[in-house]
């Protein structure tokens, strides 16, 4: 029998979950209560989950300041600032500065779907732009249950008193100020934001496997209040220029983002398994095995789409009844040359590796994809210099 948007029980946030690509190809290939666990695993393991990407991007900063790395300006590793997106190292410093000044922590505060609890909260530490720390206070913490001395809320409560995401960022910060200044009183003067995100948004998110397509759920995210919904994600208080951009129009947000951390260029996102490009990680094959070949293998056969063509897609109308009643979710894109490992040259499993090629949003959507267009494979430490192309900036 057919999986449907209506198998999905009624929540709070149900109605956002269309949005969610990822969440959906999960939900229409394995049904609800494999998506319902894959989503409570993500939340319950996700320091498993990250905490390769985030030592990477410490360790890959400090070998560059050190001048043992040469290619900066052709390799990736996450940024501490926003975790789920990648950003090319040599212009991570200059970016994150711009977006949130020179020392800072930011706290991304995952919010439960299914029980608007607090899931987990992901804190990091940049100075003058550069990755330096981070700690996970995770779901089953006591620290969760330390209460807000106004109002007497447990903070894993908060979410479900607050009546937004904004509210909910102005009756967390003081909290979780005070639990950065006890871990690491060095930086009490440092800025501080806090990112509200449900736990959906970070699921969809950790499966996708382009930069421009990542952004573009960012974008969608947040600017989903233009329709009077509540944003699916927000940051508090809003760091001045990235509120900026993200009150732009979709394109000119995408374009801005991207060139600020890419160069405008396609960086296919690192899988993290065993046997793909020496990574020790194996959450996923002991978890959600079924994740490698229903998702990610199946969009790699489809082809990625290019810059260009995230940049002309069409998004449903989600204020519309209509939409919801015939599930009419498809997001539709430009015809073009999609991009694929057989097109690269590459086996299903490189592919997975990170993959930057010289391919952006002016590249002519029946441009002819081939190995010629790999910049780098891996991420990181990892990563190996395939073409060294000399890059425009």
């Amino acid at each position: 029998m057919k999986n449907t948007y209506g198998d999905i029980p009624d929540f709070k946030t149900k109605k956002y979950f269309p949005m969610a690509r990822n969440l959906m190809r999960t939900l229409y290939e394995s049904g609800w209560e494999y998506l319902k666990m894959a989503m409570r695993e993500t939340v319950q393991d996700f320091y498993e989950i990250v905490k390769i990407r985030l030592e990477d991007a410490i360790q890959t900063s400090k070998e560059i300041t050190n001048g043992n790395i040469k290619f900066s300006d052709q390799i990736f590793s996450y940024s501490l600032a926003i975790p789920i997106i990648l950003i090319r190292t040599d212009l991570q410093q200059g970016t994150n500065v711009l977006l949130f000044g020179n020392s800072c922590d930011i706290s991304f505060v995952v919010i439960d779907d299914l029980t608007s609890e607090i899931a987990f909260i992901l804190n990091t530490h940049n100075e003058q732009g550069l990755p330096m720390s981070w700690f996970l206070i995770g779901h089953d913490d006591e620290l969760l249950n330390r209460k807000h001395l106004k109002f007497g809320y447990k903070i894993r409560d908060i979410p479900k008193k607050a009546k937004n995401l904004k509210k909910c960022g102005a009756l967390l910060i003081d909290i979780l100020r005070d639990i950065r200044n006890e871990r690491s009183l060095k930086w009490n003067k440092s800025d501080y934001y806090t990112v509200m995100v449900q736990s959906g948004g970070v699921y969809n998110t950790g499966l996708e496997q382009s930069n421009y397509e990542v952004l573009n759920y960012i974008w969608e995210g947040v600017n989903i209040d233009r329709i009077g919904w509540d944003r699916y994600m927000t940051f508090y208080p809003p760091p001045t220029f990235l509120e900026t951009l993200l009150k732009m129009d979709r394109r000119s947000f995408l374009l801005r983002l991207c060139g600020l951390s890419s160069n405008y260029k396609l960086y296919i996102h690192q899988m993290q398994f065993p046997g793909i490009c020496n990574n020790p990680g194996d959450w996923f094959i002991k978890t959600l095995p079924e994740t490698i070949e229903k998702l990610w293998y199946k969009k790699l056969e489809e082809g990625l789409p290019s810059p260009a063509q995230t940049l002309g897609l069409k998004i449903p109308d989600w204020s519309k009844k209509l939409t919801y009643i015939n599930e009419n979710f498809d997001y539709i894109y430009p015809k073009g040359e999609r991009i694929t490992p057989e097109k690269l040259g590459l086996s299903y499993e490189e592919m997975l590796c990170g993959i930057y090629l010289n391919i952006d949003h002016i590249t002519p959507l029946n441009d002819k994809i081939d190995s010629s267009k790999i910049i780098s494979i891996g991420m990181g430490r990892n990563s190996k210099i395939v073409n060294n192309i000399t890059l425009d900036y």
